[in-house]
């Protein structure tokens, strides 16, 4: 006989990336450290052995929570990789951040940035290595792009490097800023700096 409530198990409806989401949400807000598992428990609506069967362990929930906010940022870095107007797409770049640190989870930062300063395991050094290199490369041939349109005649390398430090340290800085007016101003001199850098 089945010891367990209707309640202990799966939902009705159960949508796992749904549920992922939430988990997400939750790391992102509270951090590896501070997350427990009544709560990830009552942000998916499962019970606490329903979570473990869906997900594993908390450890395993986090590498996947990263993930997913990794690939939510690949739509950031989409007019970096993949556009054809230089600068402008660097410009673009940067509005599409402002939208996620400005969206429902202002307050919080960057949960990449966040997992950086403290991670967990192997699995989460990889993953975030591997943000930050496609940043970075994102800047790179956006920045070339613009060089071929003659619009710089700086070394896009130098400019690449320096744009990925800067947004690092501006998404660290937007986690102990909680009114977000420090973001905005930092996020617009970034602007200035690379409309600034156009010949």
């Amino acid at each position: 006989m089945n010891s367990e409530s209707p309640r202990a198990g799966r939902p009705l409806g159960f949508d796992r990336h749904e549920a992922l989401n939430s988990l997400m949400t939750l790391f992102w807000h509270v951090g590896f450290d501070g997350v427990t598992q009544q709560q990830m428990a009552a942000a998916t609506g499962l019970s606490t052995s329903s979570l473990y069967n869906s997900f594993g362990t908390k450890i395993e929930i986090y590498r996947e929570a990263v993930d997913e906010y990794l690939v939510l940022m690949q739509d950031v870095l989409a007019p970096l990789q993949q556009g054809e107007r230089g600068s402008e797409d660097v410009l673009e770049a940067l509005s599409r951040l402002e939208s996620v640190l400005d969206g429902p989870n202002a307050g919080f930062g960057c949960l990449a940035t966040t997992a950086m300063s403290k991670p967990v395991d192997e699995h989460v050094v990889t993953a975030t290595r591997r943000y930050r290199e496609q940043l970075r490369s994102g800047f790179l041939a956006a920045l070339e792009r613009g060089r071929e349109l003659g619009e710089s005649t700086a070394d896009p390398a130098v400019l690449a490097d320096l744009l990925t430090a800067t947004v690092l340290g501006t998404l660290t800085i937007a986690r102990a800023d909680p009114d977000g007016r420090e973001l905005a101003a930092q996020l617009k001199s970034v602007r200035a700096f690379v409309e600034s850098s156009r010949a």
